[in-house]
């Protein structure tokens, strides 16, 4: 599972991404980010998750992508306002 999250106008303010880890289920983490750009790969499990915040009035972006290329889910968020991608598989 491939998680990416970009800005068009701006850096990233945060990004979190919930994947699976281990006997514990789910696990929401907030990533170290700077910059426009972020991604990792991941055990998504059922529910992947990806929460991504610009900074000023930038347009953030994410996607969920499976290990075949396959996408999940795929947002655009309006100027300024985070965008959330999810999928239950």
């Amino acid at each position: 599972m491939t998680y990416k999250a970009w800005t068009e106008g701006s850096n990233l303010k945060s990004v979190r991404h919930d994947y699976v880890d281990g006997l514990n289920g789910a696990v929401s983490m907030p990533a170290k980010v700077s910059g426009a750009k972020w991604n990792t790969r991941e055990d998504g499990g059922h529910t992947p998750r990806l929460k991504v915040v610009p900074t000023g009035k930038g347009v953030a972006h994410c996607l969920l992508v499976e290990g075949d290329d396959h996408v999940l889910d795929q947002k655009k968020g309006a100027a300024g306002q985070p965008v959330t991608c999810s999928a239950h598989r």
